[in-house]
């Protein structure tokens, strides 16, 4: 299979968003979703978002989801996160994973996340597959398929710089290659 190179830029645009992600928190959940009741806050807890590889060692990217308790049923409620139901890593990971199951094979998948400088094991790439998860909407750079949610994060940019940098070079970079 031939190797895909992803450019520089765009790489370190989706590496910036991913460890951006680390210490995020999520706390907005509106009501109970089995009785529509009152929801206290409950305590929060860490979730990991994804594996990051950096200064050549593996590092957690963690998130913070806000826990509610229902008052009216008891239930225990998380906030809205980017996470699916039973996956413990961030939805956008998994959304770049899906999106190319059709073009590459599980460890190409992982050779290309591992490019980005971001940790996936080629089973649970397969994992994933067997889940039957929708395609996300997509849009193909280098050959490669990068769903919206993954540029999302570009958003997040790096601690201290102005977050709409790393937007609007993705944005130059994707409407050039729709050019060429």
């Amino acid at each position: 299979m031939k190797k895909i190179l992803i450019p520089g830029m765009i790489s370190d645009i989706i590496y910036n968003g991913v460890s951006g992600m680390d210490g995020a928190i999520f706390g907005d959940a509106k009501e109970c979703p089995e009785c529509s009741g009152t929801l206290v806050p409950h305590d929060n807890k860490k979730k990991r978002f994804a594996t990051v590889i950096e200064h050549g060692a593996k590092r957690m990217i963690y998130v913070n989801v806000r826990r509610f308790r229902c008052k009216a049923c008891g239930k225990l409620v998380y906030a809205r996160s980017p996470f699916y139901p039973d996956i413990r890593m961030g939805s956008p990971i998994v959304d770049f994973c899906i999106a190319n199951t059709d073009y590459f094979t599980y460890n190409h998948i992982s050779k290309i996340l591992k490019s980005m400088r971001i940790l996936v094991d080629p089973k649970t790439i397969g994992n994933y597959e067997a889940l039957n998860l929708p395609k996300p909407p997509s849009i193909e750079i280098s050959k490669a398929q990068f769903p919206v949610s993954l540029l999302n994060l570009s958003n997040m940019g790096v601690p201290g710089e102005n977050p709409t940098k790393n937007a609007v070079m993705l944005d130059l970079f994707i409407n050039k290659n729709k050019k060429d």
